[in-house]
């Protein structure tokens, strides 16, 4: 007897198919008998002095010293740019990400603004609350900065009645891969919206996080809904919510060097004292330079006959990437595809770009049919 499915604890009103965001057509019931949609509500404008990013992001984008000093209150977005800025010059993994953001935000002078980031209006303290977008508006903020033009730079935006973790992580999918940290943290924001469990006051983002590890059985319509955001089964769930138990200053190293659920598993099997030298010790392997020979005649050393993780083809590193990916392209309906392709396309901007991208995506698709007919 077929187990009947129980249906998820979120409701149509958490995903508000009425402010039309990238996911919301993905996310609305499917069922003609719903509840049915409501206007769609225009596009507004907002400055950006005027916008306050969310301080338990998932995915945080500012770096922990500069993001203290913006939540409270002693910066506000243009100081912390500039103060984004100074920091990139000693440090070259921030650089990259500055550069990534300027490049976006003079992408809105050639092309426009192509998606609308969502938040609603806090009346208390008259700031628009942002939901999804904070790369966008980080990316005007830099445009701003370099125009001179910090009093008048808006951005494009939706209000939405109701705000959603989980579209805030199907975001934060098209962006870029996540570290595991972050993924960790993008399924505790998950787990702890349907669960109804809010941040208290004055909490950090990583205790609240916190809060998801030490849930000690997550009920099955929770697990149910990450499964079917991020295509995670229920013990890889839990493999990455246990990441949440490092302290703040080691889940930070962890984050900023990219180490794997995996080795992060392994570090989690030994007790709190060791945690920090497993990690540090990690850290330093995957760092440590070849040794230089000493002279002409200097033999190499000999090779490992496993090579480490860092040392894998970047094409099977791409291929593990995609997993996830796939998994949830075969949820699709075929009534889903021409919105999703059009979102995508949206979120890829340039023509060109997406012609390469259909392109690469036929090309595979080929491929995985070859391999489909010589198992076959």
């Amino acid at each position: 007897m077929a187990r009947k499915r129980r249906k998820p604890q979120w409701s149509a009103d958490d995903f508000q198919p009425t402010a039309d965001t990238q996911y919301d057509d993905l996310l609305a019931p499917a069922d003609a008998t719903a509840a049915p949609r409501r206007p769609r509500k225009r596009v507004t404008t907002v400055l950006l002095k005027d916008i306050w990013p969310d301080p338990y992001q998932p995915r945080p984008l500012l770096p922990p010293t500069i993001k203290e000093v913006f939540f409270s209150g002693e910066m506000d977005c243009f100081q912390v740019a500039q103060a984004w800025l100074a920091l990139a010059g000693q440090d070259a993994a921030e650089a990259e990400r500055i550069e990534r953001l300027r490049h976006m935000g003079a992408s809105f002078d050639e092309h426009g603004q192509i998606k609308p980031v969502t938040g609603y209006w806090d009346p208390q303290s008259r700031k628009f609350l942002l939901e999804t977008g904070e790369r966008r508006f980080w990316a005007a903020v830099f445009q701003a900065l370099e125009k001179g033009e910090t009093e008048r730079a808006a951005l494009e935006a939706l209000v939405v009645e109701k705000p959603s973790r989980a579209r805030q992580v199907l975001e934060n999918i098209t962006a870029e891969p996540p570290s595991a940290v972050m993924r960790a943290r993008e399924i505790a924001a998950l787990v702890l919206e349907q669960m109804g469990i809010s941040p208290e006051t004055g909490e950090s983002d990583f205790a609240y996080y916190r809060r998801a590890a030490l849930i000690r059985r997550l009920p099955s319509p929770v697990v149910a809904q990450v499964e079917a955001v991020l295509g995670m089964s229920r013990r890889y769930v839990r493999y990455y919510l246990q990441i949440l138990r490092l302290p703040d200053h080691l889940l930070l190293l962890a984050d900023r060097y990219g180490l794997t659920e995996g080795a992060l598993r392994e570090v989690l099997r030994g007790e709190p004292d060791t945690w920090e030298e497993a990690i540090l010790t990690l850290i330093a392997a995957a760092q440590e330079p070849a040794a230089p020979a000493t002279d002409s005649t200097a033999q190499p050393p000999a090779r490992s006959a496993r090579p480490k993780r860092s040392q894998l083809d970047p094409r099977v590193s791409i291929a593990r990437r995609l997993r996830t990916p796939v998994r949830t392209l075969l949820r699709l309906e075929a009534d889903d595809i021409p919105k999703v392709a059009e979102h995508f396309a949206a979120a890829l901007g340039d023509p060109a770009t997406v012609h390469q991208a259909a392109a690469a995506l036929a090309a595979l698709a080929e491929q995985l049919d070859a391999q489909a007919e010589r198992q076959g």
